[in-house]
């Protein structure tokens, strides 16, 4: 579960995020609409511990993301478009990604079998 408490971000004053509490529970899909400048973009980038925020924190399965890397190893995100989607087809695309996880074909082959019904409908 991921577990927002008292998150602000702010730029030169400027306060451009301000979120009281917010639990993303394990195996939840999650995803922010809103106008452009709304911080979902910043949202995100602190949740991946890619910026730090003004106040608050942010705990990623009991572990807070700006103090330990260990959450890294079962986190996963895509936030915008990539030069990679364009290129590789699906299958190609979930194989790049397993092997930056150490896992053969084989094991993505696996792993896929479990989404049939939903990729293949």
């Amino acid at each position: 579960m991921i577990t927002v408490h008292n998150l602000s971000k702010a730029y030169n004053g400027v306060q451009v995020l301000n979120i009281d509490n917010i639990e993303i529970r394990k195996g939840q899909s999650f995803g922010l609409v809103g106008n452009n400048g709304a911080g979902k973009t910043t949202f995100f980038n602190l949740v991946l511990d890619l910026i730090q925020p003004t106040t608050g924190h942010i705990i990623n399965t009991d572990i807070q993301v700006n103090k330990s890397e260990d959450w890294k190893n079962f986190t996963s995100a895509f936030i915008d478009e990539s030069f990679l989607i364009g290129y590789l087809t699906p299958e190609e695309y979930f194989y790049f990604i397993g092997d930056l996880r150490n896992q053969n074909k084989a094991d993505v082959d696996n792993l896929l079998a479990e989404f049939e019904d939903f990729f293949n409908g």
